[in-house]
């Protein structure tokens, strides 16, 4: 029986190139981007591109022009590409640019890189904001799962079951239960969308009008503040204590 045939950006790639160096298993760069070349493929169409990256940058330097700049500009639009509801991965693979580099254009002013290449920037400012186009696809990006977990705390504490919860996403509540409890650290970025959207429909209005029994919401009520309880009390231990 013949191996299943891997999509082209998941083929293997040469080690021998520029810089020499493999694609980290965690990259999304795909083949025609310069960056695959450095990474060491051999690929016509990624030595062109590569060889057009380096035109370019000569190009730059000869008008006066810095190969790097700034990496104000580039975060700004990072960011606000991620208010639209695109994932660190999602703004990589629509720029062309290594997803490491765009979560570190993500971090605070003080911690991410003071400067980038010109291209670099020019990929990521050149993502138009109406990008959100990709919300009717399943996206590819994860997203960290705090948010979710305190929307689904939110509606238990306020008498939403579970079990509502899952049918009304169209997930399990083994899902739901290990989002809110924190036991994954990321989700997928087209649920963590679907959560905050049913969060802002439910809560404002009442469990009783959409059918769900007075007995089912005191019970989801209840276990939402034992939950309470075992996280401050985690919160609490964990403290040092001080000595006097």
């Amino acid at each position: 029986m013949n191996p299943p045939s891997l999509p082209p950006h998941a083929e293997p790639r040469a080690v021998s190139g520029r810089k020499g160096g493999k694609q980290p298993l965690r990259s999304r760069v795909k083949h025609g981007s310069p960056t695959c070349a450095d990474y060491g493929c051999t690929r016509p169409e990624c030595k062109a591109a590569a060889r057009r990256d380096r035109a370019r940058r000569a190009n730059d330097l000869k008008a006066g022009r810095s190969a790097r700049i700034p990496s104000a500009d580039a975060a700004a639009r990072a960011h606000q590409l991620q208010e639209t509801g695109l994932s660190a991965a999602d703004i990589a693979e629509i720029s062309g640019v290594a997803v490491t580099l765009v979560r570190r254009l993500l971090r605070p002013a003080g911690v991410r890189p003071a400067v980038i290449h010109r291209t670099t920037a020019e990929a990521i400012l050149g993502i138009p904001l109406t990008s959100i186009f990709r919300r009717d696809r399943l996206l590819p990006g994860l997203v960290e799962a705090d948010r979710a977990a305190t929307s689904l705390q939110t509606l238990a504490e306020r008498g939403w079951p579970t079990s509502f919860l899952a049918a009304q996403l169209h997930t399990s509540t083994h899902t739901l239960a290990a989002i809110r409890s924190r036991e994954r650290r990321r989700l997928a970025l087209a649920l963590d969308r679907k959560i905050q959207r049913l969060a802002i429909l439910l809560l404002a209005s009442d469990p009783a009008e959409h059918g769900v029994a007075a007995h089912r919401s005191r019970r989801a009520q209840a276990a939402a503040r034992q939950r309470a309880l075992l996280v401050a009390s985690a919160v609490k231990a964990s403290v040092p204590r001080q000595i006097p």
